[in-house]
């Protein structure tokens, strides 16, 4: 079974959880002097024997950040101790409280004003607690500073646990350094000699009735066997000893575990075990949900559960999609028959179904609403829920991409910001990889997510647009041929984005597809003066030489070769790469073998990405003439013969005494003819018969000269 992560409390409530709101709508929502605004049933039963209860539950922006506005009590009135455990991410909230002997039904009351004074002192010794804390610069090879830095630190979260064995901070953050304590009694109940040992990254240490029995300081990984002098013998008598155990992890990974060997035979290492549960009493820490919402201004209210169920990678990602169910627990008195329900999901995605499986399409905090009308009367709640990837056990079964794609090619892409739609696009992109067959199809999903996204009146905006476009204005171009669905793409993000850099990025991407592409080299120009302008205070790194490779481009389609030689020039100068003659010459060899392979197998998507690769990293290749023959090359394998020619006028003059230039007029000519221009195709051949008469290529344009002209 799945180890999901309970958003909101656990998935069941029990028929006695629903039914006891009948009698909670009768008493007083005042406690501890103060007066409540909520109220959530806990059952606890007698049978189970448990001394402390653990419940979760969406608190709806009622609870005070310290807890301080929170209050348990028995059915009877009577205030039993609790501890407000974790309280966020959102509205979030942990809280554990001890049991009454006598008592089954608990009332979690919370919201309003902060209590006047304090709840009943905590008394029970069962359980081992677990708090973990945001990072604090300290000593790992001290103690004192492990301990001065947890007590000031940040809270993450805490949980009663059953015994000291993680590999990362079980509430969240996972990758991030953090402190933790563990605190609780070991009960133990026959005196003896007990050998601690500490394994950790970084630090641990264990200590016993306020005294360090075992220590791993410094900045270390954890030791995976039992060697001489890692473990510390303490005697203890029969009873209750107070166990402590502080951690930090400064890095990204984390390990915390305590064992024992229980009376040791002697100094040599044998076989610690983890220090069970019942150690500390852990099986009397029982985990039950809470009921539904009654509130003390308008009775009962709608209510929901959040569980997130799983998550999907996507390749080259460590942004997951996350599988989140809604359920509805909301009283049948407000959902009977001709209620109409509506979720909001805080992505811009909403459903009228009762109960959902939904995708997120990013982690992060969202602002989750359930509303519920019958006819003009409407109730709401709103929870601010924190999305992750869950925790899993070795035999869950993974969700896969197919059962989230089901749901998120519902969406509308255009209420998505551009953080989520971009992760809408890499999905679809992920499929396309994976089903060849129907790599087309997925991909004009993501490009129709995209162009409707980057609307006027769409949501998605900011400088997250330019990593969109970045995604989808190449697949566009060279995956689907559609250079003028990119040419829009582009446009689009320029006009939505804010930051002048990312502007004059995707107005000089338009510019590229618009004077090699489209053969508009006008519109080019406009673009590349405005990214200019934006550009002012930035005339360095690959964005400017972006720019002036474009120009060069331009200029060239213009027919002004100096200008377009001093731009191609002075992009190569601003990407800053260091003069490595060797080096340079073996990279542009491979693009160039790359390309040559990939055109001879008729793999042009391949061949597009990798020419475009190569020219962005030597925009000066341009000069010699052997990228641009193959970029013409490649647009003939596309059939898009304009554009071939259209490289060949480029060259012509940029680089007339290009040693490439008598092949790229052979190749332009016979584009003219694939046009229906034959006139075109005999001024492209005499012009290499003329300018180029020791070519070995001459011979053949007169050949084909004659047989044109014959034709007429």
């Amino acid at each position: 079974m799945r180890s999901s992560r309970i958003i909101a409390g656990c998935v069941v409530a029990t028929s006695a959880i629903l039914s006891c709101f009948n009698t909670v709508e009768a008493q007083s929502f005042r406690h501890g002097g103060a007066e409540f605004n909520a109220v959530r049933s806990v059952v606890a039963s007698n049978e189970k024997g448990y001394s402390v209860v653990v419940t979760e539950f969406l608190a709806h922006g009622e609870l005070r950040p310290d807890g301080r506005n929170l209050w348990v009590a028995a059915r009877n009135r009577e205030a039993v101790p609790f501890r407000v455990l974790q309280i966020g991410p959102g509205d979030f909230c942990r809280a554990a409280f001890q049991t009454v002997e006598g008592q089954s039904i608990y009332d979690v009351f919370y919201g309003g004003e902060p209590l006047q004074g304090d709840p009943p002192a905590w008394t029970s010794r069962d359980g081992l607690l677990l708090e973990t804390r945001k990072f604090r610069q300290c000593n790992l090879r001290s103690l004192d500073s492990v301990r001065a830095a947890f007590e000031a630190a940040e809270p993450i979260g805490a949980d009663f646990v059953d015994g000291v064995f993680h590999a990362d901070n079980p509430f969240g953050q996972i990758g991030q350094p953090f402190l933790s304590r563990y605190s609780g009694y070991l009960h133990v109940k026959e005196p003896g000699v007990f050998g601690f040992y500490v394994s950790s990254r970084d630090c641990g240490f264990l200590l016993i009735d306020g005294k360090e029995a075992a220590a791993a300081p410094g900045r270390h990984g954890p030791q995976r066997q039992a060697r001489p002098g890692l473990r510390r013998d303490v005697r203890l008598a029969a009873g209750e000893h107070k166990f402590e155990y502080y951690h930090a992890a400064a890095g990204a990974g984390a390990v915390m575990s305590a064992a024992w060997e229980v009376n040791p035979p002697g100094e040599k290492p044998g076989r610690p075990q983890k220090i069970p549960a019942d150690a500390f009493n852990a099986p009397f820490i029982g985990r039950l949900p809470a009921g539904r919402v009654n509130m003390r201004v308008g009775g009962q209210s709608p209510d929901f559960l959040a569980e997130t169920t799983g998550d999907v990678p996507l390749p080259d990602n460590n942004i997951p999609l996350i599988g989140v169910k809604f359920s509805n627990v909301s009283p049948q008195t407000l959902t009977a028959p001709g209620a109409r329900m509506q979720w909001d999901f805080g992505d811009g995605q909403t459903s009228d179904f009762p109960n959902v499986d939904h995708v997120y399409l990013r982690p992060g905090l969202y602002t989750a609403t359930l509303s519920i009308r019958r006819g003009a009367r409407k109730a709401e709640i709103t929870n601010r829920i924190y999305v992750d990837r869950p925790r899993t056990a070795p035999r869950d079964k993974p969700h896969v991409l197919d059962e989230y794609l089901r749901i998120i090619e519902t969406y509308d892409p255009a209420r998505l910001d551009a953080e989520a739609l971009l992760q809408l696009a890499l999905a679809f992109e992920a499929k396309a990889l994976a089903q060849p067959d129907e790599a087309d199809a997925y991909l004009n999903k993501a490009v129709r997510a995209v162009r409707a996204a980057l609307q006027d009146c769409s949501a998605a905006e900011g400088d997250g647009l330019l990593n969109v476009a970045r995604l989808a204005g190449p697949m566009t171009r060279f995956r689907l041929g559609d250079s003028a669905a990119a040419y829009q793409i582009w446009l689009g993000a320029a006009g939505k984005c804010g930051a002048p850099e990312a502007k004059a990025a995707c107005e000089i991407a338009a510019a590229d597809v618009a004077v090699n592409d489209l053969l508009r080299p006008a519109d080019a120009k406009k673009l590349l003066e405005s990214a200019a302008i934006n550009l002012a205070d930035d005339r360095a790194g690959t964005i400017a030489a972006d720019l002036h490779r474009v120009w060069g481009d331009c200029r060239a389609a213009a027919g002004d070769g100096p200008a377009a030689r001093k731009s191609y020039l002075e992009a190569e100068r601003l990407i800053g790469r260091p003069r490595q003659f060797n080096l340079e010459t073996a990279q542009r060899g491979a693009h160039a073998r790359s390309t040559e392979d990939f055109l001879t197998s008729k793999q042009y998507v391949r061949a597009a990405e990798e020419l475009d690769m190569w020219l962005r990293r030597f925009p000066a290749a341009r000069l010699d003439g052997y990228l641009t023959l193959l970029y013409a090359r490649y647009w003939a394998g596309c059939e898009r013969y304009a554009q071939a020619v259209g490289q060949a006028d480029q060259l012509r003059a940029v680089a007339p005494d290009s040693p490439y230039t008598d092949q790229l007029l052979i190749l332009a000519a016979d584009c003219e003819m694939r046009l229906g221009r034959k006139d075109r195709a005999i001024a492209t051949l005499h012009a290499l018969v003329n300018d180029y008469p020791g070519s070995p290529l001459a011979p053949l344009a007169r050949k084909n000269i004659e047989i044109l002209e014959a034709e007429k």
